[in-house]
């Protein structure tokens, strides 16, 4: 009746890299997801350094390490059986203190796409895409893959920034149905440019990195970079798609318990007003719900350089947002959970807690949140969307916070589902 947890630290290369566990003493990972825009997770990384290794050209075993030419590798192991890949990074800081007596380093990893979004094109080039398109959050972003020469073979896979000094490919955007996306990038622009620009009120909707793994093609060793992507329905079909059951007290099998709930008004995600412009044919649409704004004022989003590719898309896109998100729901916003409250949890739940940890699996699935308000005489349950979390980890203690949307916005109809297939509820696109 407990599930333990179980933290490792890696640092280097696919292959080969060096478990630093036993010098962590504190891990602090946030990870958000952007709606209609890139969210950067980041990591710091306390390290005990008493010894002396870890500082830079003292000659200890570690001093003469390229720390910004490392990946990190976080995974979170439950009840010795059951691994969550938590983090996979790169890093971005290098932060040493010593005051003579004793000394900790702090390492600050970021996602790859955010190292990768530095990256440059040196050619002009546009990629229309038209296909239909089912949400994957084990996506493979090609575009990525280390570029060597062919038939020459990288058997340690040591990560450099070297591998992002340039971009390659397309980097199409994948559509549901017949809608068309597409991409404009020119000589000079970074990833970054392209991301933030392209990735406004079109689909898909929510991206974020995920995994780095070795994938082998042609006798090729390569670094392969894995992101999510959802589409506009916001609705999450790949196969581990799963609803996430919390509850207050001791939960059931394949539950997970609340250690303590957040509810309020979600009325800072509020968008009544769009104005949304097309990449390629660089017209504006608008749209607005007037019910919304005579109630609350004016909450507006602007998307300059939209993917979708006509002028009929964009504005689908345009009155979809100004009716999902117009109105104003009260529930719960943020949920915690701590180690100490996993030691009453059934083992059943173990493979429930290692998908949460997960970032494959963790992140934009439903969540069903039962608990009692203060003076209430009985429960209440709100169905919502995990968009985000934070995980603080030290010897001895794990604290995991959960973002949460509400799921009637930010979820679509699904067929024979109790909690995406109530009619006038849940949305039918």
């Amino acid at each position: 009746m407990s599930l333990d947890l179980a933290w490792t630290v890696k640092i280097g290369g696919i292959d080969t890299n060096t478990d630093f566990t036993d010098r962590v003493t504190g891990i602090n990972i946030k990870q958000p997801l952007g709606f209609m825009q890139p969210a950067a997770q980041t990591v710091a990384i306390t390290l005990n350094n008493f010894d002396g290794a870890l500082t830079p050209g003292a000659g200890g075993t570690y001093s003469s390490v390229a720390w910004f030419e490392q990946a990190i590798f976080i995974t979170c192991t439950i009840n010795t059986t059951d691994t969550a890949q938590v983090f996979n990074g790169i890093i971005d800081d290098f932060d040493i203190r010593d005051d003579g007596v004793t000394s900790t380093v702090t390492i600050i990893g970021v996602d790859w796409l955010s190292v990768g979004a530095r990256s440059f094109r040196t050619t002009t080039q546009f990629q229309p895409v038209s296909r239909d398109w089912t949400e994957n959050a084990n996506r493979v972003i090609d575009s990525f893959t280390t570029s060597v020469p062919s038939g020459t073979a990288l058997p340690d896979l040591d990560l450099t920034l070297g591998i992002f000094q340039a971009f390659f490919g397309a980097y199409p955007y994948y559509a549901a149905g017949t809608v068309q996306t597409g991409i404009f990038y020119d000589a000079g622009q970074s990833l970054g440019d392209v991301l933030i620009s392209r990735h406004q009120a079109g689909v898909p909707s929510i991206i974020w990195p995920t995994y780095i793994a070795k994938h082998t093609q042609s006798s090729v060793d390569y670094a392969m970079y894995y992101a999510g992507i959802i589409g506009d329905t916001l609705t999450r079909t790949d196969g581990d798609a799963t609803t996430y059951v919390f509850t207050e007290g001791t939960p059931a099998s394949n539950e997970l318990p609340i250690t303590a709930v957040d509810r309020g008004y979600d009325i800072d995600r509020v968008l009544n007003q769009a104005s949304i412009t097309s990449s390629n044919t660089t017209n504006q649409v608008t749209a607005a719900n007037s019910t919304s704004i005579s109630a609350i004022g004016v909450k507006s989003i602007l998307a300059a350089e939209s993917a979708m590719l006509t002028d009929t898309d964009t504005q689908r896109m345009a009155d979809d947002i100004v009716t999902r998100f117009a109105g104003v729901n009260f529930g719960a916003r943020k949920l915690r959970i701590d180690s100490a409250t996993l030691a009453d949890v059934t083992a059943d739940s173990k493979e429930e807690l290692a998908g949460l940890f997960d970032i494959g699996k963790g992140l934009w699935q439903q969540a069903n949140v039962t608990y009692t308000p203060t003076g209430a005489g009985s429960s209440t349950t709100d169905n919502c969307v995990i968009a985000g979390r934070t995980i603080r980890a030290t010897p001895g203690n794990t604290t995991i916070t959960l973002d949460l949307l509400p799921a009637q916005d930010y979820q679509s109809f699904v067929l024979d589902s109790s909690t995406l297939g109530v009619l006038d509820t849940n949305r039918l696109g």
